[in-house]
């Protein structure tokens, strides 16, 4: 795939140069949302190069409505000296500073930034700070304050790699800066161009040979006749023999029909091509044809998530009630079939669906049941965002006592989620927004107690102590 590996290459490319040319202060990054994650990780692995001297600080904190992002990002900045400092050898690097103080959050950011430098002991020179925010939701405040940090005379240590999907946000404030201290990288996946490979590799998999196997069945490059059956090879198992096999190991039939899988394989692909060219009508019968398919051949699972995707394209397509239905019908079948995880996706789905129809209440109401579904069935991080789904729309129709009970318990949730994954899930937010509806009542302590609860929920857990490291002295009192 041209389309995909080239925009890598380029990141690489450009990383590499980034990293040999101290005079580049700036490395932009522009790619796409699909290559976000395999751009943040080879940028990365540039630090590991022989000749770096740099370490890379990777912050991703959003910017939200009411948050500019900068106290997370001087979180994480300090949770990755700590964490660079428990690799370190013993003396090597200094330890973690005081916190500083400042009114503005990106005047703390700054003063943490330029404390990290005043600690730094050779080889290291420099830090390279790779700011990747999941979401900028405010793109003159981004710059603004972009453009703050890159003229602070006492930042001239740090260098900035800027990841930002689709959109250029950052070149306003770039152009401003002296162009020679600048490198830029356009990584975005040139859409035409997938979409004719991926119609290629589509089309050859539609045409592998009758008995093909491996990435033949995948598209890839290939022989276009059968291949002649080897001496020793095992007879092929007749439809009969096949079903017995099959329920010996508890699995459908189909898994073992290669025909079967490849004609799945081929219309979901084929669906997806059509959508993705706009052909919304072509994708959503094609996608008919796979779940059908599935149907037909006793594959429950996937019968439920083509159905999922199916009514996902009708959505799409514009027509909501039909998409309704279709949501309504994949949770039915999950949920007879003791399919928990996609009762409960497909229980959101119709949630999500009659938000969008203006059925604020009945969408309340099944957010309401997803969360409890997925308490009683162990899917707590899903609950979490259900209950807080729910919380909202009480909220946005003034049942406010019901929105209450709802974020708490999104927060109950949170309390038997594993707390490695606590900051990862929408319980922070849950927290917030009961507190703001505290606040409107005068319950100010409960929504202190509650706004403090939103921030430890957001702490990381410290990594488990390393057993083959000596146990640390005890402190004299």
């Amino acid at each position: 795939m041209d389309a995909i590996t080239r925009p890598i290459e380029r990141i690489v490319e450009a990383s590499e140069h980034f990293m040999r040319t101290p005079s580049r202060r700036v490395l932009h990054v522009v790619t796409s949302s699909l290559l976000r994650i395999p751009a943040l990780q080879h940028l990365c692995a540039t630090e590991l190069l022989e000749q770096n001297t740099e370490p890379y600080f990777v912050l991703e904190s959003p910017t939200e409505p009411g948050d500019d992002g900068w106290l997370g990002r001087t979180r994480e900045l300090r949770a990755d000296w700590e964490a660079l400092l428990a690799e370190a050898p013993s003396g090597a690097m200094a330890p973690l500073w005081p916190e500083a103080r400042a009114s503005a959050p990106v005047a703390r950011f700054g003063l943490e930034l330029g404390l990290a430098l005043g600690q730094l002991r050779a080889p290291m020179t420099g830090l390279v700070i790779v700011l990747a925010p999941l979401a900028l939701t405010d793109a003159d405040a981004w710059r603004r304050d972009l453009g703050i940090l890159l003229r602070e005379r006492g930042l001239a240590k740090a260098r900035f790699v800027l990841v930002e999907t689709e959109e250029a946000t950052s070149s306003p404030i770039l152009d401003t800066l002296a162009q020679e201290t600048i490198e830029r990288v356009d990584a975005r996946i040139d859409v035409s161009a997938l979409q004719g490979e991926m119609r290629d590799r589509v089309d050859r998999m539609a045409n592998a040979p009758p008995g093909a196997s491996g990435p033949i069945l995948t598209g890839a490059a290939g022989p276009s006749v059968t291949a002649p059956r080897r001496v020793n090879e095992p007879p092929t198992l007749s439809p009969a023999e096949r079903a017995a096999h099959a329920e010996a190991l508890g699995i459908p039939a189909a898994y073992l029909d290669l025909d079967a899988m490849q004609r799945l394989r081929v219309l979901v692909m084929s669906a997806a091509l059509a959508f993705g060219r706009g052909e919304a009508a072509e994708a959503v019968r094609l996608q008919r044809e796979a779940r059908d398919h599935c149907l037909a051949n006793a594959m429950t699972r996937e019968a439920v998530v083509n159905e999922l995707v199916l009514a996902g394209y009708v959505l799409q397509g514009g027509s909501h009630e039909r998409a309704l239905e279709l949501f309504r019908d994949a949770e039915r079948r999950a949920r007879e079939a003791k399919l928990d995880e996609l009762t409960l996706q497909a229980k959101m789905a119709v949630g999500s669906c009659l938000v969008m129809l203006g059925r604020i209440d009945e969408a309340a109401s099944c957010y309401g049941e997803a969360g409890r579904f997925g308490v009683e069935t162990g899917a707590t991080v899903l609950a979490i965002e259900a209950f807080r789904m729910s919380g909202q729309l009480l909220a946005s129709r003034n049942r406010l006592e019901e929105a209450a009970t709802a974020f708490r318990g999104a927060l109950g949730a949170a309390e038997e989620t594993p707390s490695d994954q606590r900051a990862l899930t929408s319980a922070p937010h849950a927290a917030r927004e009961l507190a703001a509806l505290c606040r409107k009542h005068g319950l100010v302590q409960q929504a202190a107690s509650l706004e403090a609860q939103a921030a430890a929920l957001e702490e990381l857990p410290d990594p488990p102590a390393d057993p083959s490291s000596p146990p640390s002295s005890p402190t004299e009192p």
